[in-house]
């Protein structure tokens, strides 16, 4: 029977870092992760990261009060140094230039102003395609619209599916984890009932499967890995691992809280797949707004006032909170919860 991955007798978390997770370090009760990052990377000799960082957080703070026609262009700037550190942090060179743009995507006489008209283009050089290549993206897509962005983000995924009169792309799962059994490991997690009919089971990608097990049904990943089950792994155990783990959380996505609510983004038809991870998406989207939010307003206030202004209104003010738990992980390896709250948001 297969047991749960474990490291030196420690239950291996199914961490919320993509790129270099500590997969058998507790879990980190902080008051800020600002605080407990800036202390990390000075700990670590990242001085020049450490700057970055604090700029970020002076930017995120002045956004606080800020409506949502203002905020995106001082959380764009604490998405862009907030990236600095990470890449600054693992001594990763770019160029000192965004590298994506905007587009209009506009046609016909009277072209509408609305969300799936607002282009961007990832460019060839500058920061984002910097940033890309640390994160291991192989997409070669390169250009995309707001709606597409904001409908593969799973913590607006129903003001998304509301909006659009949709299907909600994302099912939620509990416990996902890593199993092992004679000498191979895979990614398993549980089904909550309502997700368990035939029609939701058919649009389960197909590099997943599902078992039944005492009246539960399982998800589990096609791919498996070598895993040698030893009480302390070799170094090529935690290597197949790495890389097993980031390539499924292209498909395991989570929404920050006190503890990460998971999700599985499945296959429907009326939805343009992305093939990258979080922090890209909301970084390429939240950089658009603050385009807009910059250069031309009155065309933001119009968004702002059309059908789907919903979706802008929560991107806006839950991907801070979103964007700033999921590059501390990344940064630090660290699964990163507030102290002193029941369901914590930063």
């Amino acid at each position: 029977m297969a047991q749960r991955i474990r490291i030196s007798d420690k239950t291996v978390r199914f961490p919320r870092s993509t790129i270099a997770p500590d997969f058998d370090e507790k879990r980190i009760i902080a008051s800020s992760p600002w605080e407990f990052v800036s202390l990390w990377l000075r700990q670590k000799g990242k001085d020049d990261a450490c700057i970055y960082w604090e700029q970020a957080k002076a930017f995120y703070d002045s956004a606080r009060d800020l409506p949502v026609q203002s905020a995106p262009l001082p959380l764009y700037y604490s998405f862009l140094n907030a990236s600095k550190a990470l890449l600054q942090s693992n001594n990763i060179p770019y160029k000192e230039y965004h590298g994506v743009t905007g587009l209009d995507l506009r046609t016909g006489i009277r072209p509408r102003i609305r969300v799936d008209n607002e282009g961007l283009k990832i460019k060839s050089n500058g920061f984002v395609p910097a940033l890309v290549q640390h994160l291991g993206e192989t997409e070669t897509q390169n250009q995309y619209n707001l709606g597409e962005i904001f409908s593969n983000l799973a913590f607006i995924h129903r003001a998304v599916a509301v909006s659009y009169s949709r299907g909600e792309l994302f099912l939620s799962i509990k416990n996902p984890r890593y199993v092992h059994h004679n000498g191979q490991a895979w990614f398993r997690a549980d089904l909550p009932d309502e997700h368990t009919h035939g029609q939701t089971l058919a649009t389960i990608p197909n590099t997943f499967k599902t078992s039944s097990y005492q009246n539960k049904i399982r998800l589990e990943s096609v791919a498996k890995f070598s895993w040698s089950g030893a009480r302390r792994p070799s170094p090529a155990d935690i290597v197949q691992l790495s890389s097993f783990h980031r390539e499924i959380r292209l498909d395991i996505n989570y929404i920050t809280s006190e503890k990460p609510l998971w999700y599985l983004k499945r296959n429907l038809s009326a939805y343009t797949m992305i093939r990258r991870y979080n922090i890209t998406l909301m970084f390429l989207a939240m950089h658009r707004l603050s385009e807009i939010a910059r250069y031309k307003p009155t065309e933001l206030i119009q968004l702002l006032s059309g059908n789907r202004n919903w979706i802008i209104y929560e991107f806006v003010k839950v991907a801070r909170k979103q964007f700033l738990d999921e590059i501390a992980a990344e940064i630090t390896g660290f699964e990163i919860s507030p102290a002193g709250v029941r369901q914590g948001m930063f």
